[in-house]
């Protein structure tokens, strides 16, 4: 073995040679000696303790380069002082092979050392570039969608599972995929607890406390791909690669949910986010569960093309924005906003329609209608509070703001008319999704009224209460094909779902608005925070297209007269949908209406139309 001083390039293990690697990482301030400390991979047992003189840094960057060691067989630990460590830039994690796998890790109490992969390697990807008007997002986890679409063993938990369902992704409509953390975390939670050994002497002991940390958040390996899902340590830049290559080539796009904890620097965070746009090819990224630099990210160039989703963005920093449009405000705002409309909890007409055209030349918006951490979107309509109890945490965590409503009986039950009404305003939420101008997402499985049992909160529900359960019946299959054809309609309507504010006024000069405001009577162009009801009109000549679109919003409990704006010579008005007459039966084929004054439109419900050019003798 030799050791020469490195090249301080990136940090992390970099495979330098047949029999060489270079690691280069960053140690305290106080840190008196430094080291690596290399192990046999298989048996565990230290094989070299290198200790590092300062000749090796600069600053508190230490480099080397270890020659003689075959990169497949070794793993490692850093050591500053009596303190060792995994390498929070280590490529790989090894000793996190399996998922949960209690019995072995107890067996090695739990440690876990840095691998070293061949990230260096070339690979076969095509690029994939969505618009964002044409993005269809879908966020799923890892383990939960494969486990609920109740595959065989070898798939569940895997990217392989994954790789089986993309036809089902691309025909639903999907265009990208947002995924939850990807990178090896520590699923175990697990205690150190101080034992008093024979000798009488403290010794500090990890536990198991047989609670599992399911969603993966919290502090992690975040330069790794998670061993468990990707088969094996060995395997797991190779199978992250593959899986997205995959997915590229079936016109996906991959978004990483990225968890960074509190704890981790600025620095890191660019590091990390370059690092899998570099040697991975990812997409985008939704950062969460921190305070990002979100002014370096935006300005960052290795990240110019990929897409960023956070929560909140300083309006400073999005006035910045020129070129590709790559950055997206992505929270809760359009779900409460529209919850409370839908349910009847004080719901503001005036938000509502104004959450329905959210849009900017330079940035955009992320919609949805349920996510992750809250209710499931048939929960919501389910349960008047939350049930997280099964978390451990005395119902203390979780959201306490859901807007939801359980329509007369708090879960499960086989009451026709509740569940009719469940699922009418289903459909009404996914309605207002899709026909909203910003970019939709879903989460997994609500497509098919997936349930998480009243828990808004499930990161910890390694079972079937965390997972997204694909169940089947009549009911959940015509749900589920009208989320496809809802999808659908918004692709073949780019009117309702472009890049640019809509003026709301025919600054084109072609005939009629890009888009207005209607009521019970029409070019009705105020909203007043009594009224309940709206109607929307789309001018398809805007997007050239043939078509118009005009979307009738009726949240009161009454039905109501909607009127219905004049076509020009030659068109009229044809009915595609009506949520509540909606059944397994329906489709969107436009369907003539006698009278194309007005549209009387059921209590909470939503009606669709389309503006169509007719043959003279039709009348």
């Amino acid at each position: 073995m030799k050791v020469n001083k490195g090249d301080f390039g990136e940090y992390g293990p970099r495979v330098s040679g047949k029999d060489s690697v270079i690691f280069t990482f960053t140690v305290e301030p106080s840190a008196k000696t430094v080291g690596i400390i290399l192990f046999d991979k298989k048996n565990k047992k230290q094989l070299f303790d290198v200790e590092l003189s300062r000749d090796y840094s600069v600053g508190r960057v230490y480099s080397a380069e270890i020659s003689g060691i075959n990169p497949d067989e070794i793993c490692y630990l850093l050591k500053e002082d009596k303190r060792t460590y995994v390498d929070s830039y280590a490529t790989s994690v090894v000793g996190r092979d399996n998922w949960s796998d209690v019995d072995n890790r107890k067996k090695s109490k739990f440690a876990v050392y840095s691998g070293i992969s061949h990230i260096e390697k070339p690979w076969k990807d095509e690029a994939v570039d969505i618009a964002p008007s044409d993005m269809v997002l879908y966020k799923l986890h890892m383990r939960g969608f494969t486990a609920g679409f109740g595959m065989s063993d070898a798939k569940i938990g895997n990217f392989k599972g994954l790789l089986s369902k993309l036809n089902y992704l691309t025909k639903l409509g999907v265009t990208s995929v947002e995924i939850m953390p990807l990178y090896d975390f520590e699923e175990l939670f697990i205690e150190n607890k101080v034992l008093i050994s024979k000798r009488g002497e403290m010794v500090p002991t990890p536990e198991y406390t047989g609670k599992t940390n399911y969603w993966g958040f919290g502090i992690a390996n975040y330069f790794a791909p998670k061993a468990s899902y990707f088969g094996g340590e060995t395997n797991a830049v190779a199978g992250l690669r593959s899986m997205i290559s995959t997915m590229h080539s079936k016109g996906l796009e991959v978004i990483m949910e990225m968890s960074f904890a509190l704890e981790v620097t600025d620095d890191y965070i660019i590091d990390c986010l370059n690092y899998y746009v570099k040697y991975f090819h990812v997409d985008g990224f939704h950062i969460v569960g921190c305070t990002a630099p979100i002014e370096r990210i935006a300005a960052e160039p290795y990240l110019a093309d990929t897409k960023i989703f956070y929560e909140y963005i300083p309006e400073e920093i999005l006035c910045k924005e020129h070129g590709k449009k790559h950055l997206f405000i992505y929270n809760d705002s359009f779900m409460n906003v529209t919850r409370q409309i839908q349910n009847h909890m004080n719901g503001s007409m005036v938000q509502f329609a104004n959450h329905m055209r959210r849009q900017n030349q330079s940035y955009g918006f992320v919609n949805y209608m349920a996510n992750v951490n809250g209710f499931s979107l048939w929960d919501s309509y389910s349960y008047g509070e939350k049930h997280n109890l099964d978390n451990g945490e005395e119902n203390r965590d979780g959201t306490n703001n859901n807007y939801s409503f359980n329509y007369g009986i708090e879960g499960k039950t086989t009451n026709k008319t509740i569940n009719a009404n469940r699922y009418r305003e289903m459909r009404n939420a996914f309605t207002a999704l899709f026909l909203s101008q910003s970019v939709p997402l879903l989460v997994a499985a609500d497509e098919t009224a997936a349930t998480h049992l009243g828990n808004n909160n499930p990161y910890c529900q390694d079972n079937k209460m965390g997972y997204t359960v694909f169940a089947k019946n009549k009911s959940k299959n015509a749900l589920s094909s009208f989320v496809s054809q809802l999808i659908e309609f918004r692709k073949n309507h780019k009117c309702i779902r472009g890049e640019t504010p809509f003026l709301m006024n025919d600054y084109k000069h072609l005939g009629l608005p890009d888009m207005s405001f209607h009521g019970s009577e029409p070019w009705m162009m105020t909203i007043g925070e009594e009224q309940k009801a709206l109607g929307v009109l789309y001018n398809g000549a805007y997007a050239k297209e043939k078509e118009e679109v005009f979307v009738c919003y009726n949240f009161h409990y009454d039905s109501v007269d909607m009127a219905l704006p004049l076509l020009s010579p030659g068109k009229r008005w044809r009915l595609c949908f009506n949520t509540a007459e909606y059944d397994d039966k329906s489709d969107f084929k436009p369907k003539p209406i006698n009278n194309q004054q007005s549209l009387s439109v059921p209590g909470n419900s939503i009606s669709v139309l389309v503006g169509i050019k007719v043959e003279k003798k039709e009348k």
